[in-house]
């Protein structure tokens, strides 16, 4: 048994969690308080901030005290570890889990992440996984708070459930991709730019959800997007010219990602939102340029990760039962 933790906000997590579960050749199982997981935990939040001391002083980021739905979340967390004995789990991604599990004596990966994470919370997750799983080239240049684990950090490449699908051969127009992990400017300014851009522009988002978005964004003559780990992968699979527009996230992990591919000439990158009517001069441009998608790498970054928690697993295993000595 291989066990996964996707962090429920938004669907990032879970769909980066499926597409490595499906190449793992033994039983998984994903963990997650969003409700298309294989088992379901209680939610720890919300919580009062006055007296929760919801970082335990600084250690961790999320555990406030005396609240139930936190009690029960780990309590069903050791149930399960009783229960299915897990060689080893992969926490995509939670500082608290991955730490917990640990302390269960259950060999733990993690999904690094990008943006300024060197604080104490983030440095105490990373020591105690086995692996640091980068969903990134291998070319990208390691975070500075990844540096002291650069040895347990692997590069797979951008991880999306649309690898490997046929590219699209004709454009169609643009598309304007909303995820369902919030938005910094609100709906309505989108559907201005979705007006000013015309009729043939599609706006996909929480209001417009597609369960599988890929025929819209494949066949985009622009793809408009915020700047989260899925997204861009999800976009390095179409091979489409794309307009990333990063979000304000903790850590500046959006902005960290989009100052890579616009330094790597594979993206467009708008900080600071325009007036609407500004955007069809914007994506008239991007879509002159031909970005050279394959180097993200998310061609077998799926597999490439699972091997990875495979060998964690194995390792663990070979520790804990040694060859007999003169068995062939």
């Amino acid at each position: 048994m291989i066990g996964f933790y996707a962090h429920h906000h938004g669907t990032g997590h879970l769909f980066r969690c499926q597409a490595i579960a499906a190449e793992i050749p033994e039983e998984t199982t994903i963990l997650s308080s969003h409700p298309r997981a294989d088992v379901g935990l209680p939610l720890d939040a919300p919580a009062e901030e006055r007296g929760a001391d919801v970082t335990a002083g600084g250690a961790l980021h999320w555990v406030p005290r005396d609240h139930p739905g936190l009690r029960t979340r780990m309590a069903a967390l050791a149930a399960w570890v009783a229960d299915a004995q897990p060689r080893a789990v992969h926490v995509d991604v939670s500082v608290e889990v991955a730490v917990f599990l640990r302390l269960l004596g259950v060999p733990v990966t993690t999904l690094a992440m990008p943006g300024v994470r060197d604080d104490a919370a983030h440095r105490l997750g990373y020591q105690v996984c086995e692996s640091i799983i980068a969903a990134w080239p291998d070319w990208v240049k390691l975070p500075d708070h990844l540096r002291t684990h650069a040895r347990k950090v692997a590069a797979v490449g951008g991880v999306s459930r649309f690898a490997g699908r046929r590219l699209a051969t004709e454009a169609r127009g643009p598309v304007i991709l909303l995820g369902r992990g919030g938005a910094d400017a609100p709906a309505s300014y989108w559907q201005q730019v979705q007006h000013r851009l015309g009729p043939g522009c599609r706006l996909l988002g929480p209001a417009s959800w597609r369960e599988d978005p890929y025929a819209d964004l494949a066949g985009a003559s622009v793809i408009i997007s915020a700047g989260g780990q899925n997204a861009i992968a999800d976009i390095a699979c179409t091979g489409r010219p794309a307009i990333i527009v990063p979000q304000q996230r903790p850590y500046d992990e959006q902005a960290a990602t989009a100052a890579v591919l616009a330094e790597a000439g594979l993206a467009e990158v708008i900080t600071h939102l325009p007036a609407p009517e500004v955007w069809p001069e914007i994506v008239t441009e991007a879509g002159s340029r031909q970005p050279e998608w394959n180097r993200w790498q998310t061609g077998g970054a799926a597999g490439r990760a699972a091997r990875e928690i495979l060998a964690v697993a194995d390792r663990s295993r070979a520790a804990h039962h040694p060859p007999v000595e003169g068995a062939l």
